[in-house]
């Protein structure tokens, strides 16, 4: 395992963020539940995590 690698935990943020902005407006895209509560934070304009940096 490189040291350069996120943990999963990190990938699974990063990776629910980018889905939530590719379908930031659509009117009900299926997504999962991180998916949804970072779509919902974009929706209303607030930031979606403090650990996401992208």
């Amino acid at each position: 395992m490189a040291f350069d690698e996120l943990d999963r935990t990190t990938r699974y943020i990063r990776d629910a963020k980018s889905r939530a902005l590719e379908v930031l407006n659509e009117t009900c895209p299926k997504l999962t539940a991180l998916e949804k509560a970072m779509w919902v934070k974009l929706k209303r304009g607030e930031r979606p995590c403090k650990q996401s940096n992208g």
